[in-house]
């Protein structure tokens, strides 16, 4: 995690801090039992989940949380739920760039291999390429910029695999008869 990134959550747990801490005065004030007067670290850690994007359904299914104890939560702090939106969508989106680069390296290195000759496998772009995906998808729906999240898992066979490979190695082949040698010159 980079020096900005972890400034970015500092302050995004601050603001969820500082809410719970609101939350929790005038719930004690007004006698009324509450999540955030009697586990606040829970109601951090839901708050952080759902400034990140994370749906309700991933945190009961990832997180062990449960629905009614989620939708509370997410009531009590409706008026921040923005703000943590906002700074989740920027660590969300940081994440996404980074994964994003790595995978032009990859791509990069790849590209090398084939040229000398590699037999590539399916595996070494679709472990990175389902992250950037995920990351993606987080990053806009913390930034409010996806009304609908749809989970979508494309399918390939061998045979899609195989001709790609084959087309990106006619391409390099192409390109190599294409390009002016300068020292023949």
């Amino acid at each position: 995690m980079g020096m900005e990134e972890n400034e970015e959550k500092d302050k995004l747990m601050l603001s969820i801090s500082s809410a719970i801490t609101e939350i929790q005065k005038t719930k004690e004030a007004n006698q009324i039992k509450s999540l955030s007067r009697h586990n606040p670290k829970k109601v951090a850690k839901i708050l952080y989940l759902h400034a990140l994007g994370c749906s309700q359904t991933n945190m009961i299914r990832r997180h062990g949380l449960s629905r009614s104890t989620i939708v509370q939560v997410l009531a009590d702090y409706a008026d921040h739920t923005n703000t943590f939106r906002d700074l989740g969508g920027q660590l969300a989106a940081r994440s996404y760039i980074n994964l994003e680069s790595l995978e032009e390296d990859m791509i990069d290195a790849l590209r090398l291999k084939l040229e000398g000759g590699y037999d590539p496998e399916f595996r070494d772009l679709k472990e990175i390429s389902i992250a950037k995906a995920n990351s993606q998808r987080q990053a806009m729906t913390a930034r409010g910029e996806a009304s609908q999240v749809v989970d979508v898992n494309n399918s390939y066979t061998i045979d899609d695999f195989n001709d790609t490979l084959s087309a990106a190695r006619n391409r390099i082949k192409r390109i190599k008869e294409e390009a002016i040698d300068v020292d023949s010159e």
